[in-house]
């Protein structure tokens, strides 16, 4: 177990979530053991945003000027219907990027974990091909095991392992016995009812020997039962999903798995559909440098999101939002401010807390990052299915949310990210 006068988090996964909390345990001078079962920033295709609040984060954690000189801002926004008409151009985006002074900005994921990575002082406390096995607690700490062999001890354990968490699985496996309920809770705690192409594609439509769009701009496409966004976050590439309405809805961990065939045969099927007034998915698809495709899971773990002692969830393995609005990860940062927050805190106090003030911690954690996890979850929920029109409703709402005011969205967003916590313990950004 953990040396007595000691405190280390042990986190399974290397993640942005992961990576994130090494980092800023590493700033706050509390030890940790990073386990990541692949190796770090694998090669995936997909890409992720960076939101006003989460760059304030990043500030404090010494990174967000890597991310800025890498990316280009978002500034305007393109709605485009099902046969290419652009029906709306919102100053959303550039609203909020001139009120907080940090634009939207989008990124290869891969490179947002290799900066995360580089960023850490120590990298011995990274250990790659080591997935978590199995652990075991007592009164002084946690003991994990992982898949190579090796064994490791610290006094709490996060899991920040995903969606298909081994952890959670772990968490499910010890709950049967006594609590059915809790254990199917944590075995299926999500949905998927649409499945994503996640791709990169290089700028230039192969048709025209033009770019898709200029550097800096966002087109989301309505069509019914699929929608796309594309994005030109990085100089010569666009990042882009074409998201589609499954069939039937699964759950985990029984949601479909797909294949470089499945894909291919997705764009086949919609490929011909468009993504802005002179270019289609077929056309991104046949500039793509990366590309894959995966159910897009739903939902937050009912029940706590810690089992009573020393081991806690956090990111998409606590909680998980479609991507549409991309606010999923951005979300699962300001998770990350809340549990430092209160773990260093309560280490001011007490230097070796009991399991019993581990837990109160972790509770403290949860009471506060809960409810925006479950506001994001329910309004990317919205998001997906209003832009694919699943329902004659969100096909007749659209005229009307046509109408609201840029002012109205915006200032909503703005409130919301203000509301976004930040590490306590190290200086505050520039407003």
């Amino acid at each position: 177990m953990a040396e007595p006068n000691s405190f280390k988090v042990i986190i399974a996964g290397g993640g942005v979530v992961g990576l994130t909390l090494a980092n800023a345990l590493e700033r706050a001078g509390i030890d940790f053991i990073l386990l990541e079962k692949r190796r770090i920033a694998p090669d995936l295709g997909a890409s992720i945003s960076l939101l006003s609040h989460s760059s304030r984060v990043y500030e404090q954690l010494g990174v967000v000027d890597i991310f800025n000189a890498a990316t280009v801002p978002l500034l305007d926004r393109y709605n485009f219907d099902q046969n290419g008409y652009l029906f709306e151009d919102g100053d959303v985006l550039k609203s909020i990027g001139a009120k907080t002074q940090r634009p939207f900005r989008f990124m290869e994921r891969r490179f947002q974990l290799t900066t995360l990575y580089e960023n850490l002082r120590d990298k011995s406390n990274v250990h790659i091909q080591a997935g978590v096995k199995s652990f075991i607690e007592s009164d002084r700490g946690v003991t994990v095991f992982t898949d190579n062999g090796d064994q490791y001890e610290g006094s709490i354990l996060v899991g920040a392992d995903g969606v298909h968490s081994t952890i959670r699985h772990l968490l499910s496996q010890a709950a049967t016995p006594t609590d059915p309920e809790r254990a199917r809770n944590l075995t299926s705690p999500f949905t998927a009812s649409y499945r994503a192409i996640y791709a990169t594609s290089r700028n230039i439509n192969i048709g025209t020997q033009k770019a898709f769009m200029p550097d800096g701009v966002v087109h989301v496409a309505y069509h019914s039962g699929a929608s796309g966004v594309a994005a030109t976050g990085v100089k010569g590439l666009v990042f882009w999903f074409l998201f589609v309405k499954e069939d039937e809805t699964t759950c985990t961990p029984n949601c479909p798995k797909y294949s470089e065939e499945d894909a291919e045969a997705t764009i086949e099927q919609l490929g011909n559909l468009k993504l802005g007034s002179d270019y289609t998915f077929r056309d991104l698809w046949n500039t793509k440098v990366k590309a894959a495709m995966f159910p897009m899971e739903e939902g937050t773990v009912k029940g706590s999101w810690n089992n009573g002692g020393r081991v806690v969830l956090i990111g998409d393995s606590a909680s998980k939002a479609t991507i549409n609005p991309g606010l999923g990860g951005n979300t699962h940062v300001e998770g990350v401010c809340h549990l430092m927050n209160e773990m260093v805190e309560l280490l001011k106090h007490s230097p070796v807390p009991s399991t019993n003030e581990i837990t109160e911690m972790l509770n403290r954690y949860e009471e506060k990052q809960r409810p925006r996890a479950e506001l994001i979850v329910t309004l990317s929920s919205f998001a997906t299915r209003y832009e694919a029109m699943e329902t004659w409703w969100t096909r007749m709402l659209m005229p009307v949310m046509r109408r609201v005011p840029v002012v109205l969205t915006s200032t909503f967003l703005e409130r919301h990210f203000a509301a976004g916590p930040l590490f306590e313990f190290l200086p505050k950004p520039d407003p």
